[in-house]
């Protein structure tokens, strides 16, 4: 609880890409510093960290249409120029 004070909005359980068991950390940007600093001052290891967009409102497809995002999102994530895909689909 100490942690909403220095920016702290969503804690969720996740796994990383090895199924490790993680904490994911959500906070506004203007947050991102003083809620890592934060973390770091109780002892806190931080493995990694970034910025993501997340969707305020997500949309549900049809299972049609899932397959053809599904597709393109894979199209879009191998082309090289592309660093990453962000969608709003629940």
């Amino acid at each position: 609880l100490e942690l909403i004070d220095d920016g702290l909005e969503d804690l969720l359980d996740g796994t990383d890409d090895d199924g490790t068991p993680q904490l994911v950390l959500r906070c506004a940007r203007d947050d991102f510093g003083s809620l890592q600093a934060a973390l770091e001052e109780r002892g806190l290891q931080v493995v990694s960290s970034g910025f993501a967009w997340v969707p305020k409102n997500t949309l549900s497809l049809t299972d049609e249409q899932e397959e053809e995002v599904a597709a393109l999102i894979e199209r879009l994530e191998q082309d090289d120029d592309v660093q990453d895909v962000f969608h709003n689909l629940g």
